[in-house]
Protein backbone atom coordinates (compact mmCIF):
# COMPACT_ATOMS: atom_id res chain seq x y z
CA UNK A 1 0.00 0.00 0.00
CA UNK A 2 2.56 2.74 0.72
CA UNK A 3 4.53 1.77 -1.94
CA UNK A 4 1.76 2.38 -4.43
CA UNK A 5 0.96 5.74 -2.53
CA UNK A 6 4.85 6.48 -3.06
CA UNK A 7 4.25 5.39 -6.65
CA UNK A 8 1.36 7.75 -7.09
CA UNK A 9 3.25 11.10 -5.85
CA UNK A 10 6.24 10.34 -7.73
CA UNK A 11 4.15 10.54 -10.94
CA UNK A 12 1.55 13.50 -9.56
CA UNK A 13 4.99 16.10 -8.47
CA UNK A 14 5.62 18.25 -11.50
CA UNK A 15 9.02 17.87 -13.07
CA UNK A 16 9.69 14.32 -11.72
CA UNK A 17 7.68 11.91 -13.25
CA UNK A 18 6.23 11.44 -16.54
CA UNK A 19 3.00 13.56 -16.55
CA UNK A 20 0.58 13.60 -19.94
CA UNK A 21 -0.20 16.36 -21.03
CA UNK A 22 -4.03 18.31 -20.42
CA UNK A 23 -5.81 18.37 -22.97
CA UNK A 24 -7.57 21.48 -21.54
CA UNK A 25 -4.62 23.31 -21.00
CA UNK A 26 -3.47 22.29 -24.50
CA UNK A 27 -6.62 23.59 -26.17
CA UNK A 28 -6.54 26.74 -24.34
CA UNK A 29 -2.94 27.74 -25.37
CA UNK A 30 -4.07 26.82 -28.78
CA UNK A 31 -7.23 29.36 -28.59
CA UNK A 32 -4.93 31.99 -27.86
CA UNK A 33 -3.27 31.51 -31.07
CA UNK A 34 -4.48 33.01 -34.53
CA UNK A 35 -5.53 30.92 -36.57
CA UNK A 36 -2.82 30.48 -39.43
CA UNK A 37 -0.89 30.13 -36.22
CA UNK A 38 -2.71 27.33 -34.90
CA UNK A 39 -2.64 25.22 -38.54
CA UNK A 40 0.56 25.60 -38.37
CA UNK A 41 1.33 24.02 -35.21
CA UNK A 42 -1.70 21.53 -35.56
CA UNK A 43 0.68 20.55 -39.06
CA UNK A 44 4.17 20.41 -36.77
CA UNK A 45 2.31 18.05 -34.11
CA UNK A 46 1.07 15.54 -36.93
CA UNK A 47 4.29 15.62 -38.33
CA UNK A 48 5.95 14.73 -35.18
CA UNK A 49 3.28 12.15 -34.37
CA UNK A 50 4.25 10.77 -37.77
CA UNK A 51 7.23 9.84 -36.81
CA UNK A 52 7.74 8.82 -33.53
CA UNK A 53 5.49 8.28 -30.32
CA UNK A 54 8.91 8.91 -28.10
CA UNK A 55 8.54 12.68 -26.44
CA UNK A 56 11.99 13.19 -26.24
CA UNK A 57 12.60 12.02 -30.18
CA UNK A 58 9.39 14.13 -31.29
CA UNK A 59 11.05 16.93 -29.86
CA UNK A 60 14.12 16.79 -31.81
CA UNK A 61 12.10 16.63 -35.18
CA UNK A 62 10.17 19.27 -34.42
CA UNK A 63 13.33 21.24 -33.87
CA UNK A 64 14.57 19.87 -37.51
CA UNK A 65 10.68 20.99 -39.46
CA UNK A 66 11.21 24.35 -37.89
CA UNK A 67 14.88 24.69 -39.14
CA UNK A 68 13.25 24.05 -42.49
CA UNK A 69 10.24 26.65 -42.04
CA UNK A 70 13.46 29.54 -40.95
CA UNK A 71 15.40 28.92 -43.23
CA UNK A 72 13.09 28.42 -45.99
CA UNK A 73 14.48 25.06 -46.98
CA UNK A 74 11.74 22.96 -48.79
CA UNK A 75 8.76 25.51 -47.81
CA UNK A 76 8.54 28.43 -45.79
CA UNK A 77 5.02 27.27 -43.87
CA UNK A 78 4.95 23.84 -41.51
CA UNK A 79 2.03 22.62 -43.61
CA UNK A 80 4.52 23.21 -47.05
CA UNK A 81 7.76 21.31 -45.47
CA UNK A 82 5.29 18.38 -44.20
CA UNK A 83 3.63 18.12 -47.40
CA UNK A 84 7.11 18.51 -49.61
CA UNK A 85 7.27 15.08 -51.92
CA UNK A 86 9.53 12.48 -50.21
CA UNK A 87 10.56 14.21 -47.23
CA UNK A 88 8.20 12.70 -44.45
CA UNK A 89 6.76 9.24 -45.87
CA UNK A 90 4.05 9.23 -43.73
CA UNK A 91 2.61 11.89 -46.01
CA UNK A 92 3.52 10.66 -49.33
CA UNK A 93 1.25 8.42 -50.41
CA UNK A 94 -2.41 8.24 -49.65
CA UNK A 95 -2.84 5.43 -47.08
CA UNK A 96 -5.11 4.91 -44.22
CA UNK A 97 -2.23 6.17 -41.90
CA UNK A 98 -2.08 9.34 -44.01
CA UNK A 99 -5.68 9.70 -43.65
CA UNK A 100 -5.31 9.36 -40.00
CA UNK A 101 -3.02 11.72 -39.35
CA UNK A 102 -4.81 14.70 -41.73
CA UNK A 103 -7.77 14.21 -39.66
CA UNK A 104 -6.32 15.05 -36.43
CA UNK A 105 -7.12 18.67 -35.48
CA UNK A 106 -6.72 20.87 -32.50
CA UNK A 107 -9.84 19.56 -31.37
CA UNK A 108 -9.47 15.51 -31.54
CA UNK A 109 -9.63 13.84 -28.16
CA UNK A 110 -6.55 11.53 -28.24
CA UNK A 111 -4.00 11.56 -24.86
CA UNK A 112 -1.07 10.76 -27.80
CA UNK A 113 -2.10 13.53 -29.76
CA UNK A 114 -2.28 15.52 -27.20
CA UNK A 115 1.01 14.96 -25.88
CA UNK A 116 2.19 15.89 -29.59
CA UNK A 117 -0.01 18.88 -29.46
CA UNK A 118 1.96 20.31 -26.77
CA UNK A 119 5.59 19.45 -27.98
CA UNK A 120 4.84 20.81 -31.16
CA UNK A 121 3.41 24.16 -29.38
CA UNK A 122 6.34 24.20 -27.14
CA UNK A 123 8.57 23.85 -30.11
CA UNK A 124 6.85 26.42 -32.13
CA UNK A 125 6.78 29.36 -28.98
CA UNK A 126 10.18 28.63 -28.41
CA UNK A 127 12.70 31.40 -28.38
CA UNK A 128 15.67 30.60 -30.36
CA UNK A 129 18.03 29.89 -27.72
CA UNK A 130 16.25 26.63 -26.64
CA UNK A 131 17.44 25.03 -30.02
CA UNK A 132 19.22 21.85 -29.27
CA UNK A 133 21.29 22.00 -32.47
CA UNK A 134 22.50 24.75 -34.93
CA UNK A 135 19.42 26.43 -37.45
CA UNK A 136 21.29 24.31 -40.22
CA UNK A 137 19.97 20.86 -38.93
CA UNK A 138 17.43 20.22 -41.43
CA UNK A 139 17.61 16.36 -41.95
CA UNK A 140 17.21 12.94 -39.86
CA UNK A 141 16.57 9.58 -40.65
CA UNK A 142 15.22 6.53 -38.77
CA UNK A 143 17.21 3.38 -39.59
CA UNK A 144 14.46 1.05 -38.58
CA UNK A 145 12.01 2.50 -40.82
CA UNK A 146 14.29 2.37 -43.27
CA UNK A 147 13.82 -0.35 -46.44
CA UNK A 148 17.07 -2.69 -45.63
CA UNK A 149 17.94 -0.47 -42.50
CA UNK A 150 19.84 1.43 -45.37
CA UNK A 151 21.11 5.06 -45.25
CA UNK A 152 19.42 7.32 -47.98
CA UNK A 153 21.63 8.60 -50.41
CA UNK A 154 22.41 12.16 -48.88
CA UNK A 155 23.53 10.27 -45.47
CA UNK A 156 25.96 8.08 -47.23
CA UNK A 157 28.66 11.00 -47.26
CA UNK A 158 27.73 12.95 -44.33
CA UNK A 159 28.52 11.71 -40.31
CA UNK A 160 25.28 12.27 -38.15
CA UNK A 161 25.53 14.62 -35.05
CA UNK A 162 26.86 13.03 -31.79
CA UNK A 163 23.59 10.85 -30.65
CA UNK A 164 24.63 10.25 -27.04
CA UNK A 165 24.85 14.21 -26.62
CA UNK A 166 21.36 14.96 -28.08
CA UNK A 167 20.01 11.89 -26.16
CA UNK A 168 18.49 9.88 -29.09
CA UNK A 169 19.39 5.74 -29.58
CA UNK A 170 21.05 6.05 -33.16
CA UNK A 171 19.62 3.01 -34.41
CA UNK A 172 15.84 4.93 -34.05
CA UNK A 173 17.11 8.53 -35.13
CA UNK A 174 20.07 10.44 -36.71
CA UNK A 175 20.19 13.86 -37.40
CA UNK A 176 21.88 15.73 -40.09
CA UNK A 177 23.53 19.28 -39.98
CA UNK A 178 24.56 20.89 -43.58
CA UNK A 179 22.92 18.96 -46.08
CA UNK A 180 22.30 20.90 -49.07
CA UNK A 181 19.81 20.67 -52.41
CA UNK A 182 23.57 19.21 -53.84
CA UNK A 183 22.99 16.18 -52.09
CA UNK A 184 19.00 15.99 -51.42
CA UNK A 185 18.22 17.55 -54.86
CA UNK A 186 14.32 18.19 -54.19
CA UNK A 187 12.40 16.29 -57.03
CA UNK A 188 11.63 17.45 -60.87
CA UNK A 189 8.44 18.08 -60.33
CA UNK A 190 8.55 20.26 -57.75
CA UNK A 191 11.60 22.17 -59.02
CA UNK A 192 8.85 22.66 -62.14
CA UNK A 193 6.58 24.00 -59.72
CA UNK A 194 8.48 26.35 -58.41
CA UNK A 195 10.11 27.85 -61.40
CA UNK A 196 6.43 28.34 -62.39
CA UNK A 197 5.47 29.80 -59.39
CA UNK A 198 8.61 32.40 -59.94
CA UNK A 199 7.25 33.21 -63.77
CA UNK A 200 3.66 33.55 -62.30
CA UNK A 201 5.36 35.96 -59.81
CA UNK A 202 7.24 37.95 -62.24
CA UNK A 203 4.55 38.51 -64.45
CA UNK A 204 2.00 39.13 -61.76
CA UNK A 205 4.55 41.87 -60.57
CA UNK A 206 4.82 43.34 -64.04
CA UNK A 207 0.86 43.31 -64.45
CA UNK A 208 0.73 45.40 -60.79
CA UNK A 209 3.28 47.35 -62.32
CA UNK A 210 1.59 48.40 -65.46
CA UNK A 211 -1.69 48.44 -64.31
CA UNK A 212 -0.12 51.07 -61.41
CA UNK A 213 1.16 53.28 -64.23
CA UNK A 214 -1.98 52.92 -66.66
CA UNK A 215 -3.90 54.19 -63.48
CA UNK A 216 -1.70 57.43 -62.77
CA UNK A 217 -1.85 58.01 -65.74
CA UNK A 218 -5.24 57.94 -66.20
CA UNK A 219 -5.59 60.25 -63.21
CA UNK A 220 -3.60 62.49 -64.60
CA UNK A 221 -5.35 63.06 -67.47
CA UNK A 222 -8.97 62.85 -66.23
CA UNK A 223 -9.31 66.45 -65.51
CA UNK A 224 -9.74 68.77 -68.63
CA UNK A 225 -6.69 69.97 -70.65
CA UNK A 226 -6.74 73.41 -71.49
CA UNK A 227 -6.24 73.85 -75.22
CA UNK A 228 -4.20 76.28 -76.45
CA UNK A 229 -5.95 79.31 -77.99
CA UNK A 230 -5.95 79.43 -81.59
CA UNK A 231 -4.41 82.64 -82.93
CA UNK A 232 -6.28 85.48 -84.31
CA UNK A 233 -5.54 86.24 -87.72
CA UNK A 234 -5.84 89.83 -88.56
CA UNK A 235 -7.36 91.49 -91.74
CA UNK A 236 -5.62 93.13 -93.38
CA UNK A 237 -7.20 96.93 -94.42
CA UNK A 238 -7.55 97.36 -98.17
Amino acid sequence: MHRLLAILLFLAVPGIGPVAAQPDDVRERLRRLDPRAMDEVVWLARCILSESDHPHEQRLVAWVVRNRVETGFRGTTYRDVVLEPRQFSAFNDPTPRRAYLLSLDAYTDNPAWHNALKIALDVYEAPPGERPFPITVRHFYSPVSMQHHEAPPWARLAAPLDAARLGVDPARFRFFDGIDETLDPAPASTRAARVAEQIERRHRDRRTGLSSLRERMRSRLSGRVPRPARPRVGHRQP
